[in-house]
């Protein structure tokens, strides 16, 4: 087993999170027959070395964007490799969204939430997403949780940033840090105006949010009404289209009641392939990760990937 462990996710609280929970985990999940890399470059580099020596079980030790780093290292692999590796995951950050979507089927020990049953892994989904950079040059990345554009994109970049307040909360009280970024970017963000296409249709309008999502969580306690499953044949698509400030209080309040469908100024679809062209460079989320990008495409890669239980 090769464990990748940000020491830095859920405010730097990561490492104490590890040592505290590493004898439980290694007593009950573990053992001892595992190799823990910290450094993202190293663990890039010690991926295929440790591949040809036979490992095959990859663990996020970490927050959700340590799965999305850990995700797109698996699926930057040869075909061939990717198809034996199982991913699993140790959930040290602060929303760990990707345990939610069954965490009644994972194995818990009570304190951090776990996806290590290899034995017992399956096939999930994953979304490809093709994007131009700032730069100008064309990016591919790829997603497991969710992606999006809008109010939750810059939410994400605000929780993921260095402001003084942001770091002070994290500290004391994440939750409300994930509510102070989305509330400080409902009443900040503008729209965003944008051309979407699924199928053959085409939708002009302007983008308080877009959502495209594997899993229903986005961050904290808030939730779409999707039915969907990682095993799905479509995303679950989510428009808000020209929010004001209060449409925007109103639809994440009913998120957080895990309700979205039917909502005034939204939209949604099911669907396994959207592009999205915003009108200039805008934050994209992938996973809670958010760099810039215009002329999004999004596609469902369904049941490519092994991940545990």
């Amino acid at each position: 087993m090769l464990i990748l462990l940000n020491k830095y996710s859920n405010n730097g609280k990561g490492f104490q999170k590890w040592e505290k929970y590493r004898p439980e985990l290694e007593k009950k999940y573990i053992k001892n027959n595992y190799i823990l890399i910290s450094d993202l470059e190293e663990f890039h580099k010690s991926l295929r070395q440790e591949y040809g020596r036979g490992e095959r079980l990859l663990v996020s030790a970490g927050g959700d964007g340590t799965i999305n780093f850990l995700l797109n290292q698996i699926m930057n692999m040869r075909k061939v490799e990717r198809r034996k590796v199982i991913m699993g995951a140790i959930g040290l950050g602060s929303s760990n969204d990707f345990h939610k979507s069954s965490s009644e089927n994972n194995n818990n020990n009570g304190k951090v939430p776990l996806k290590l049953d290899y034995k017992n892994a399956v096939q999930h989904n994953v979304g490809q997403v093709d994007f131009e950079d700032e730069n100008g040059k064309w990016q591919r990345r790829y997603f497991i949780i969710n992606c999006s554009i809008g109010v939750i994109a810059q939410a994400n970049f605000l929780f993921n940033s260095k402001e003084k307040i942001i770091k002070l909360m994290k500290s004391k009280w994440v939750e409300g840090t994930i509510w102070y970024s989305a509330l400080k970017t409902l009443f900040s963000a503008k729209n965003i105006p944008t051309e979407i296409k699924i199928g053959n249709k085409r939708y002009s309008t302007d983008v308080s949010s877009l959502s495209v999502v594997i899993n229903p969580h986005i961050s904290g306690n808030l939730c779409y009404d999707f039915n969907i499953s990682p095993q799905s044949d479509f995303f679950g698509v989510a428009l808000c289209e020209k929010m004001g400030v209060l449409a925007r209080l109103r639809t994440i309040f009913s998120l957080a009641r895990s309700k979205f469908s039917g909502l005034p100024k939204t939209r949604s679809w099911k669907t396994d392939r959207i592009d999205i062209y915003p009108v200039s460079l805008t934050p994209l989320e992938l996973d809670g990760e958010v760099c810039l990008a215009r002329d999004i495409k999004i596609k469902l890669l369904q049941g490519i990937l092994k991940v545990s239980q």
